[in-house]
């Protein structure tokens, strides 16, 4: 096992930046992920880590050592690609066998003890039908478990996988993940996971760092990034329905500081949660605004008004799902949506009352826009 961490680290293609110096660790023996849109950097980050990109500037670090100038079959890392890369003309078997036959470890494996890791690990990834036939006659599906497979039949250092499950259907994709996770803790393995999939990486991780256009927005466990967005970026990337983003005003009337969504609502903010708001508030039109975040499990919604800080909306939608119901209120600039643990039947237009759990209220500074849809 290894700690791979980056000091400082930044990426040019002639003048445009594709990462722009980072710095963060990944621990001995972690699962970490790396999620952001497309564009972000996280393939360039695995890449300098394996040595297939060069740093433009900053240091990578396995354990103590700067492995900048070491090429990349001296890192000892093992990666696996969207794309496959698989070789067409060798089986499966021999795709997957391929890393196992580099002289530094055929020396020291026999013939045996290469079929048993092979076929071990296609039974794990439930390939082992496959090993006698060529990449033509696979599906994406199955090309990409193949290549996942090569990937971890060794032990190197580090695992780097890049989109490595992105193909599978829905129900392959739970299985693999559940897979991974238990090759994970049963080899005690550093890995270092790329994905825009935000569900694959809460799933999976130990921790996550979410990448913006090049930059770190936040590392931290999938609980925090979840229940502790840094950022409305993250808070948005983070979870479906995404975070309810609501720009408002900040006012005060006596002892008292409120939160009022244009003409929507007001409500009043609870003591403890005026610093973080006041934090996040910026001068706007001679007044204070603030960017209000609340998931929509943490909005109580009802016929009859629930407490002192409770407000009306009229209903603009309501869908039904497995566990209940998500609710839709159209305000001035956005969408709201408030989610029940059961059936609701109410009309388009009917008035109900909403009230704000204001242990999960966030507040942010604004970094993206808002648009209704």
């Amino acid at each position: 096992m290894v700690e791979v961490s980056l000091e400082n680290v930044s990426k040019l293609y002639g003048r445009k930046v594709a990462v722009n110096d980072i710095s963060f660790g990944c621990k001995a023996g972690e699962f970490f992920s790396i999620i952001g849109p497309t564009g972000a950097g996280k393939t360039t980050i695995l890449k300098m880590i394996a040595g297939i990109e060069k740093v433009s500037s900053g240091k990578v670090y396995f354990n103590e050592r700067v492995v900048n100038e070491l090429p990349p079959q001296e890192r000892d890392v093992s990666m696996a690609f969207e794309s496959y890369n698989l070789y067409p003309h060798f089986s499966v078997y021999d795709n997957i066998a391929f890393p196992l036959r580099a002289p530094r470890i055929r020396e020291s494996l026999s013939p045996e003890e290469e079929r048993q890791k092979v076929e071990g690990m296609a039974d794990f990834l439930g390939i082992r039908k496959l090993l006698e036939r060529k990449p033509v006659e696979l599906s994406g599906g199955e090309k990409q478990r193949v290549s996942l497979a090569r990937a971890m039949v060794r032990e190197p250092q580090v695992y780097l996988l890049d989109e490595p499950i992105a193909h599978l259907d829905a129900r392959l994709k739970f299985s693999t993940q559940t897979l991974l996770k238990e090759l994970a803790g049963k080899l005690g393995v550093t890995i270092i996971y790329v994905t825009h999939d935000y569900r694959e990486a809460l799933a999976l991780s130990d921790r996550i760092l979410v990448l913006r256009k090049g930059e770190i927005e936040q590392i931290a466990t999938p609980e925090e990034l979840y229940h502790i967005p840094s950022s409305d970026f993250v808070g948005r990337f983070i979870g479906e329905p995404p975070i309810n983003l609501i720009d408002g005003e900040v006012y005060s009337e006596g002892k008292k500081t409120f939160f009022k969504a244009g003409d929507d609502f007001s409500i009043q903010v609870r003591e403890d949660l005026l610093g973080s708001m006041e934090g996040a508030a910026s001068q706007e039109d001679g007044k204070r605004k603030v960017r209000l975040g609340i998931r929509c499990n943490n909005i109580k919604v009802a016929e009859d008004r629930i407490g002192d800080n409770s407000f009306q909306l009229p209903v603009y939608a309501v869908a039904r799902e497995a566990e209940g119901s998500l609710i839709t209120f159209e305000l001035r600039d956005v969408f709201l949506q408030a989610k029940t643990e059961e059936w609701v039947n109410y009309a388009l237009s009917h008035k109900v009352w909403l009230d704000f759990d204001q242990d999960h209220i966030l507040f942010f500074e604004k970094t993206i826009e808002l648009a209704k849809g």
